[in-house]
């Protein structure tokens, strides 16, 4: 057993930057692409409309170095 609880703090540890959610972490960087080419309020729309977390839009958005990093 502490094999396995070896294993788990280490990949734990490996993943801590990235986020979980696959369909969130697309929308996100979809997001991103739109930011940089239709401008912020289009790209908050979009974002807003595929239901990602408002503290997310702020932080990706509106603070860009304060973008997780994977």
């Amino acid at each position: 057993m502490p094999g396995n609880r070896r294993r788990k703090v280490l990949r734990k540890r490996k993943q801590l930057l990235r986020r979980r959610d696959i369909v969130t972490r697309m929308l996100v960087d979809l997001g991103v692409q739109y930011l940089d080419s239709l401008g912020l309020h289009k790209a908050s729309e979009f974002l807003r409309r595929q239901n990602v977390p408002d503290n997310v839009i702020v932080r990706v958005l509106q603070f860009p170095q304060l973008r997780r990093r994977y």
